[in-house]
């Protein structure tokens, strides 16, 4: 299967306007680093310069900000649902359970954000999950329950369950109950915005993977605010099976993908983005990239094989992957302004969070 891109025809040059600060306002942004930032154990991500990968990739430079530093979680999700758990106790009545659905790095951050407060968590995975994640939930003392079906049978069994027992589930989708979570998830990513502002201003693209979005929303939010017009031009990158945000740019509306969701990049395997991300995307993304698997796991084993050594799971590496897909296809370059003196940022958004998966896809791995 080919990759296919979008270039926005809806994309907003400047202006962060009211339809954008309604999701994530300066104001949302301040409260969420206020918060993080007393965090002790919080430090930016780094950002890790490839010059092997910038000259295979035929662009200026290309640097890695590398998630899987990120705290005891290894990946992006230790900012979002920390944050907004963090809000949510100091209004809750106790004795307060958190529950989730995962396909893993989710159910980590959210187990990892209960141990720290000291509320019980449970958290949801479809059949189909690696028991290598499994365990890494249950070290942060968290229950997991199994689910037949796909990532969407557990997430629905989550609030099923959440109904009937009073629990609170920490999504990033909607939910009516306490809308409040997924939007403060949303304001916790953007401290990854921030830090690509301040460390990569210079950037002149940014490539960023997207299952529901939230991510990729909020690094756009946050660089749409502090570089304006001269923020750089971020591609969001999916699986084919999975584009969701891809299908909403093509139709101008948000969509559901018709996709299998079947995909190595397995977090990616989302059927619906949030609503709240695709307020922002909608006219703050530049560029919308649906990519197949075999480049993901190529992108994988050109991360381990610096001295750099990145191990970067097959979820976190869309970013990777989609800026590997787009240097290599003459016209992507050209439609999204590519060439030797761009520099270019992917956000590998976590590390290997099973590391026999990782190595067992390395093993596998062919040319893209």
């Amino acid at each position: 299967m080919a990759a296919r891109l979008i270039v926005n025809p809806r994309y907003a040059e400047a202006g962060y306007g009211a339809r954008q600060d309604v999701v994530l306002s300066e104001d949302d942004y301040h409260a969420a680093e206020r918060t993080i930032l007393d965090w002790p154990e919080y430090a930016a991500t780094p950002l890790i310069d490839r010059p092997d990968l910038a000259s295979a990739f035929r662009v200026g430079s290309l640097r890695i900000k590398y998630e899987g530093a990120r705290f005891a979680v290894q990946s992006f999700k230790a900012l979002g649902p920390p944050y907004a758990v963090q809000r949510l106790i100091e209004r809750a009545k106790p004795p307060l359970i958190l529950s989730s659905a995962t396909s893993g790095n989710h159910g980590r951050a959210v187990a990892w954000a209960a141990q720290r407060s000291a509320v019980a968590c449970r958290v949801y995975m479809n059949e189909s999950v690696s028991p290598g994640r499994a365990r890494a939930i249950e070290s942060f003392g968290a229950t997991v329950i199994r689910v037949l079906g796909t990532f969407d049978d557990a997430l629905a069994r989550c609030h099923d369950d959440a109904r009937n027992d009073g629990s609170y589930v920490i999504s990033d989708a909607a939910q009516d109950a306490y809308p409040e979570v997924p939007a403060h998830t949303m304001h916790g990513y953007a401290m990854l915005g921030q830090e690509l502002a301040d460390a990569a201003d210079d950037a002149t693209h940014v490539f960023v993977g997207a299952g529901i979005g939230a991510l990729a929303g909020a690094v756009v939010a946050r660089l749409w605010q502090c570089l304006g017009a001269g923020r750089p031009r971020v591609v969001v990158v999916e699986p084919l099976t999975a584009d969701a945000v891809y299908q909403s740019a093509a139709k101008g509306r948000l969509t559901r993908t018709d996709g299998s969701l079947t995909t190595v990049m397995d977090g990616l395997s989302v059927g619906t983005a949030s609503h709240l991300a695709w307020e922002i995307l909608d006219e703050g993304a530049f560029g919308f990239l649906a990519i197949p698997d075999p480049p993901a796991v190529a992108a994988m084993r050109l991360a381990h094989e610096d001295e750099s050594s990145l191990v970067i799971g097959e979820t976190g590496i869309a970013g990777l992957a989609g800026a590997l897909v787009a240097s290599k296809d003459e016209d992507m370059r050209r439609n999204l302004g590519l060439d030797q003196n761009s520099r270019v940022v992917a956000i590998a958004c976590e590390g290997a969070t099973d590391l026999e998966v990782f190595y067992r896809l390395l093993n596998d791995a062919r040319p893209a």
